[in-house]
This record gives structure tokens, sequence and C-alpha cells, in this order.
């Protein structure tokens, strides 16, 4: 089984996990911020499942049913559909985000961007624009610029008319280079089982209750709940 449930426009099966530096990789831009980079196929992305809740200190991460594992945020969700618990955990349900892979042509990095359905949906828009160009592997250079913050944030992906000599350069070092989905599935980090029950007993659900298989009298874990691909709901809408 995978985290992803669809790359470009078809179905993908189980990837094995890379270790990554998710400092270097992922794209986290504050407002103003931009980077240029090559486009390197016109289906570099993939769809996967994720669950988040700022107010309940749960950042946006990974959910573990498509592996076929538990996953005790969303089973939160559906006891407070339930009606069973406090309906603040309804928000805890999965949706559909997406990863796409864009390469960094000034530190020669492929790097992955966590967008939202309504971004990813306006990635695409702009893509479609030079489709041809890239898949004839024409010298194209982008910027791509992050504008706003919180609700106001939008990206952008637009041509780059005269790129430097080492835009270009760095353009090239790509030539040949595919995305693989290991290595979307290599920056997917869901949290453990008892990690997420820490979260939900800190955020007052009656975790003794309902999830009494999860001990948490030994904790080891960070339980701040952050993914390591953290992203901030507020800033990704």
């Amino acid at each position: 089984m995978s985290l992803i449930t669809a790359k470009g426009n078809e179905a993908v099966a189980s990837a094995a996990k890379s270790s990554v530096d998710l400092e270097k990789v992922m794209i986290r831009l504050k407002d103003g911020d931009s980077i240029k980079v090559r486009l390197l196929g016109t289906e570099d992305f993939v769809e996967y499942k994720a669950i988040s809740g700022f107010n309940l200190g749960v950042y946006t991460q990974p959910c573990l049913e498509p592996l076929g594992q538990k996953d005790y945020f969303a089973e939160a969700a559906k006891l407070a559909n339930e009606g069973k618990v406090d309906e603040k955990f309804k928000v805890l349900y999965p949706r559909s985000r997406y990863l796409i892979a864009m390469a960094d042509v000034n530190s020669e990095t492929v790097r992955i961007w966590d967008a939202s359905k309504q971004q990813f949906n306006k990635f695409v828009s702009d893509l479609e624009e030079y489709k041809e160009i890239i898949e004839d592997g024409d010298e194209l250079v982008f910027t791509f610029k992050r504008t706003g913050n919180k609700t106001e944030t939008s990206y952008s992906l637009s041509p780059v008319m005269k790129p430097k000599a080492a835009e270009k350069e760095g353009f090239h070092k790509f030539d040949g280079q595919e995305v693989t989905v290991d290595y979307f599935e290599s920056v997917l980090q869901p949290r453990t089982a008892k990690l997420q029950v820490s979260v939900l007993k800190e955020a007052g659900f009656p975790v003794e209750e309902y999830f009494p298989e999860v001990d948490l009298t030994e904790e080891s874990e960070d339980n701040s709940g952050k993914s390591d691909t953290e992203v901030n709901p507020l800033d990704q809408i």
C-alpha cells in the first residue's frame, strides 16, 4: 500500500521510502519569495490523503489509512460525526492534497511543493499553457513565487524571459532526469499511533475511553503534532 493515491493521471502502487533532507527538498516560501525552476515533465505531481487541524495542534500530515493502518485522527473525526465526542474533532478527516516536483536550477535539487486542491488546480492551469514546450524539452526556466499570507496566499508560475547563464546551466543539469513515485513517497512522514493519540489527548479527546490500546505511559516521542513536512493550513488555502 502507499500513502499516495494518484500520480499524474494514473493510479500508483506501493513505493518504498528513501532518506532525504526535508529542509532542502520541501519548498517553503514566505510572502514575496521565489525560486527559479525547471519542470521535468507535465505530470510530476501526486495526490495523497492528509489530515490537519491547526486549532487542535495537528499540522498537515499524511493519513495512515491508505497504508491499511488505523489513523487515530481520522477515527476521532468519525466519532465526532457520530456525536460521541466534541464536534471540534470533525475537522480531522482526510482531505486530498498534492505534492508537485520542480527542479530548482540554482540549488540543482529536485524539490517538492505541498499544495491544497485549490493551489494544485491553479498550478495545473498555469502548466497547461506551456505543456508542449516542456514535453519537447526546450530550455524554459520558470519563476515559482509566493504572494500573500494565510487566506490571502497565492502561488504563481511564470516563464523567465531572459534566464541568466547560471540558470541555463542549472536547467541542463537535469537533462534526462525523471521524478519517481519513490521520491514523492520519501517526503511523506506519517506520525505514529502513540504520537497521534498523545496529540489528541492534549486537545481534550477522551483517549482512555476510545483508544485504550495505545499506551501513553512512556512517551518517548516529541508530541508537538508537527509533521517534518510541516504545513500550516492557514497558509495553504
